[in-house]
């Protein structure tokens, strides 16, 4: 996506970055890509310049309970989002090269749960 001013390359979306990062640390840890963009996601929206309304954390159906009380509990306005809201998350694939079971470097492909698509790897 581009700014339509300059033509500068920008992210589309508030979720983007946020949600590159979660996917990315989920494989550092060592998830599989499609278990990555399966896990249960989350977003801090930017609230307002004025600061009268403050940001809003909207958490994906899978985060625990216990998570939602105490992100409350420290001051946090917190969102729910499940069914089909959950598009505000974004989607994604992921392909991958990964070792097999033995050895043999071989292609791995995740595609997102919460929007249709596919990830197929040339070879």
């Amino acid at each position: 996506m581009t700014n339509i001013t300059d033509n500068a390359l920008a992210i589309d979306g508030a979720l983007q970055p946020q949600g590159h990062v979660q996917v990315l640390l989920n494989m550092l840890r060592g998830l599989t890509a499609q278990a990555a963009l399966d896990a249960p996601q989350f977003c801090i929206t930017a609230g307002e310049l004025d600061k009268k309304v403050n940001s809003q954390v909207f958490l994906e159906e899978g985060i625990t309970e216990e998570t939602i009380a105490k992100l409350q509990n420290m001051g946090h306005t917190v969102g729910v989002v499940t069914g089909f809201d959950r598009g505000m998350m974004g989607r994604g694939q992921i392909i991958q090269k990964v070792n097999n079971e033995s050895g043999i470097l071989v292609w791995a492909a995740g595609s997102d749960s919460r929007a249709d698509g596919h990830a197929a790897a040339q070879i």
